[in-house]
């Protein structure tokens, strides 16, 4: 009895947010981690990845310093959800040094491509950790992951209507993220009224998600 009532009731566990503040978190990693799936296994039919390469490499190296690196009280489902993510990014990522020079119009050396893809990872790596140090983030991690959040829905179309064949693309890549977004924004409003730099941000997704999401099944 005491173990079960330490899950709910621990910091560490579940006990930092209220059941439906764990619930919506749940369900946002959740959304995410199947939308991963798809981008994850996509590829391996398509020979492309949809994922932006710039972000792509700003991802995978958030997911590994906030999942295992930076130790903040974000309770179980945050933690054991960043790692999730990055164990799922390691396969997108595969795919990112594979194919993702598909994506880049300028010819380039696989060589060069994969020196660029080392400075993003680095730099970004860089950015995120120095961004958390400098307490400009919060304790989830949520301002820098929504920075990111945001320039992949910014990218999603514009690479979308660049590549100019949907058959690319995945339509629960489209919707999940759409769907993750919307929980974690609605625990961000319940649990950070007045962080208005990140709910400003989560509003930006939002529509930036819902213009993709429209887009794509107009162009279907």
């Amino acid at each position: 009895m005491d173990f079960w009532q330490s899950i709910w009731t621990n910091p560490e566990y579940l006990g930092r947010y209220t059941p439906v503040e764990n619930l919506l978190l749940f369900l946002g990693v959740a959304f995410w981690a199947y939308m991963y799936l798809e981008l994850a296994i996509a590829p391996f039919k398509t020979h492309f990845v949809e994922m932006p390469v710039f972000i792509a490499c700003g991802n995978i190296i958030w997911e590994f310093l906030w999942g295992f690196v930076i130790t903040e009280p974000m309770g179980a489902v945050l933690l054991w959800g960043y790692r999730l993510a990055f164990l799922l990014d390691i396969v997108i990522f595969s795919h990112v040094i594979r194919y993702g020079k598909k994506q880049i119009s300028i010819p380039m050396s696989d060589t060069a491509y994969r020196i660029l893809l080392a400075f993003l990872v680095v730099s970004w790596g860089v950015l995120i950790y120095t961004f958390h140090a400098g307490g400009y983030d919060l304790f989830t991690g949520s301002n820098s992951a929504y920075i990111l959040n945001l320039f992949i829905s910014g990218l999603y179309p514009l690479l979308f209507f660049k590549m100019k064949d949907p058959a690319l693309f995945s339509y629960p890549v489209s919707w999940a993220k759409l769907v993750g977004n919307g929980f974690f924004t609605i625990f961000l409003f319940l649990y950070f009224p007045k962080e208005y730099f990140v709910l400003t941000l989560g509003v930006l997704c939002f529509i930036a998600d819902s213009y993709y999401l429209i887009g794509f099944k107009r162009s279907h």
